[in-house]
């Protein structure tokens, strides 16, 4: 391990000491030891999360008194951070913590160096020695590219976050030989690496989702048409963080199948995941699909394919989508066209149970709507599980001419009744989303007119006092001259609370990728640019860690004419 050197030279990783060390001298020269310089300075509030705090005393220090009783660094509750201590190699009268996680952000510690501390010669401090600092807060870095085939276009893009910090993206790559899927993984150390084919090649790809688990561990599933354009199957790849490789494709749903689309994918922090999607059911008329899952265990890998959904009255699925919670729980909800309009339908997978009843939770009619409303239909519903169990689906529901945004609740144990969460009466709101963290604090996102631009509006659910009012979290363009719209927002959250929203902000002869952050304490911290565009870009997204960073990610039009991936993060 390479150590701090408390020298004049500028760090990226930490402070500096004010001067620089002459290497100090075997005994103080008076009869105590004196602390000269510390590093962060005492009352700074520009240290960097992942500084390493550090002393300099007038003698030099005895190793085996430098403990963590002699040296520590304490945050706001009181809490010691860990870490490793060390002498300087170059310098023995000075000293620092390598911790071993990086503090928080705009947030004050104190360091303490002791009596306990000794010379070689057996001088100490005459009292302990405190100083304060604070850290500073997160920004987005500079956008760069994850892929690197100019020779094509990308689509479809996904992205998952695992429990260390580090992340994983999934994407349709296409050429004029076919298509494929690529992946690509970003860790704290290397950053993002190369980009890796992660299918075996053949028949046509799309729809690729991907999930992680705490370890590192990730989960990619897919669609693709074989060859010949005869049959669409469900296809799965696993990334394992010992080896740090992507395995072999494997095709996920079993039996003679001729139709099989709309995969999604889920892990829990142990390593359990699940993964769902809709196929045709050979013994019903009409080629209908019904919802099928399975179900991936540490240690044995798949287990056996199993149906979830009712037995539909139609052929036409629109979406599956499965989420997971902290203690390998799932649910799994999709919708389909019913009488009246489109419904959605959820099931629950239970460890140790396994799958139970499919349950209707958002009915084709709202005769309780004022005006009442006989016949309602749900589009683009998103689904999110809380680490605590609470779960969120939101949707826009259209009827009369008018859309409106739409969510409900799991509680960990049923689901609520659905409620209106917008309050804007205009068919003018579109792409809502939804994010929950694990105490259950929910934040519905959503697009639309006010009453000329396009704007992102949100609403947050508290646990005790439900949805509260909605919050234009993006301002307005008062520009009359340039017609600036707000669309696609994507959500992301942490289990903490810490939400980010991304959008893409465009005209007719520019676009730009924007975002707004929430702290929990705070509120919704205000709209910033991420990087601005001379050219299209579409299909934002945003993963965030459980050290409040986040990864942005984005369609972007390149002169080839293609869509390539692109990102920026938030650290």
């Amino acid at each position: 391990m390479t150590s701090l050197r408390l020298s004049c030279a500028v760090s990226l990783i930490s402070f500096v000491f004010a001067a620089c060390s002459s290497g100090g001298s075997e005994e103080p020269s008076g009869e105590f030891l004196m602390v000269l310089q510390t590093a962060p300075q005492d009352g700074s509030d520009q240290a960097p999360t992942e500084a390493r705090i550090g002393f300099q005393v007038d003698g030099e220090i005895d190793p085996a008194t430098l403990t963590s009783e002699t040296f520590f660094v304490t945050a706001e509750d009181g809490t010691q951070l860990e870490g490793e201590r060390m002498i300087l190699d170059d310098d023995p009268t000075a000293a620092e913590i390598v911790l071993d996680a990086p503090m928080e952000v705009i947030t004050n510690y104190t360091a303490t160096v002791t009596t306990g501390l000794q010379s070689l010669g057996g001088a100490s401090l005459e009292e302990d020695y405190e100083w304060t600092f604070k850290t500073l807060d997160s920004e987005w870095g500079v956008s760069e590219w994850i892929e690197e085939d100019i020779n094509g276009t990308s689509r479809a893009h996904d992205a998952a976050v695992d429990g260390q910090s580090n992340a994983l993206a999934v994407w349709v790559h296409e050429t004029a030989s076919g298509t494929a899927i690529w992946a690509n993984r970003y860790n704290r150390t290397d950053l993002w690496g190369e980009p890796v084919a992660i299918d075996d090649g053949g028949g046509r790809v799309a729809e690729p989702k991907i999930a992680a688990d705490e370890a590192g561990n990730g989960f990619a599933v897919w669609e693709r048409i074989n060859e010949g354009g005869v049959a669409a199957n469900i296809w799965v790849n696993r990334y394992d963080v010992d080896t740090g490789a992507w395995g072999t494709a494997e095709l996920l749903q079993t039996g003679e199948v001729t139709r099989a689309e709309e995969p999604s994918i889920a892990a829990a922090p142990d390593g359990t995941a699940v993964a769902t999607w809709a196929q045709v059911d050979p013994d019903l008329p009409g080629s209908r699909l019904v919802i099928w899952a399975r179900v991936y265990a540490p240690g044995s890998g798949w287990g056996e394919a199993a149906q979830i959904g009712e037995t539909p009255q139609t052929s036409l699925i629109r979406a599956s989508q499965v989420g997971m919670d902290a203690d390998g729980n799932a649910l799994a909800v999709w919708s389909r066209p019913a009488v009246g309009g489109d419904v959605i339908w959820s099931n629950r997978y239970t460890p140790g149970t396994g799958w139970g009843t499919p349950e209707l939770i958002k009915n084709d009619a709202d005769p309780g709507a004022e005006p009442p409303r006989e016949e309602t239909t749900a589009r683009q519903f998103q689904l999110s599980v809380g680490a605590g169990g609470d779960a969120f689906v939101v949707w826009l529901q259209s009827a009369e001419g008018r859309n409106d945004v739409w969510a409900v609740r799991f509680s960990g144990s049923a689901w609520d009744t659905p409620e209106r969460v917008d309050d804007y009466d205009d068919d003018s709101k579109t792409n809502p989303d939804i994010v929950v963290d694990g105490s259950g604090v929910a934040h519905a996102v959503w697009s639309q007119i006010d009453p000329r631009f396009q704007n992102i509006w949100s609403n947050q659910y508290t646990p005790g006092s439900g949805w509260g009012a909605p919050e234009l979290i993006e301002p307005p363009n008062d520009d009359p001259e340039e017609d600036a719209n707000a669309l696609e927002p994507s959500a992301g959250i942490n289990a903490a609370g810490n939400a980010f929203v991304v959008w893409i902000q465009n005209t007719d002869s520019w676009a730009s990728i924007w975002s707004n952050r929430l702290d929990p304490g705070t509120g919704w911290i205000g709209a910033e640019l991420i990087e601005a565009i001379d050219r299209p870009a579409k299909a934002p997204l945003v993963i965030v860690d459980d050290r409040r960073h986040a990864h942005a990610l984005w369609l972007h039009f390149v002169d080839s004419g293609f869509d390539w991936v692109r990102t920026n993060r938030f650290e």
